[in-house]
Parts: C-alpha cells; structure tokens; sequence
C-alpha cells in the first residue's frame, strides 16, 4: 500500500475513534516517531568516519574557527 493510501484509511480509522483512544494513538504515533528518529541517530553515531567528521567540527567550534548558526544572521 502506497503512503498515501495508508494516510487516508488512518484518517478514517481516527476519526471512528473516542477521545481516549485518539489521545492512545496519538501517544502511539509519537513513540513510533520518536524510536524512528533514535534509530537514525544510532546509525550516524554508529558510523565511525561521521563520528570523526563530529569531532573535528567541535574541535574547529571550540577554537573560534567557525561561528554558531545562531549568530550568522546577526553579521547580515
């Protein structure tokens, strides 16, 4: 089944839901997003040349040679 088709029939299965089973699901659904998120940062801290690459840009952070995302925008 394609992911769209998954998308409508779940639509139409919560809409048939209570309030308390919606609120179950929807703990559901987050757990299943959050173990699927954990899942892609295992495998790239798994990978030994991105846990390099990981290093070396904290240790270029860490002596000033680049700057935080967050003060980019305050030099424009």
């Amino acid at each position: 089944m394609r992911k769209a088709e998954l998308q409508r029939r779940a639509d139409m299965l919560i809409e048939q839901l209570s309030t308390e089973k919606l609120k179950i699901a929807n703990d559901y659904l987050a757990y299943l997003q959050d173990k699927e998120a954990w899942e892609a940062t295992h495998e790239l801290a798994s990978d030994p040349e991105f846990a390099k690459s990981s290093e070396h840009a904290e240790a270029d952070v860490n002596s000033g040679k680049l700057k935080h995302w967050s003060d980019v925008g305050r030099d424009l």
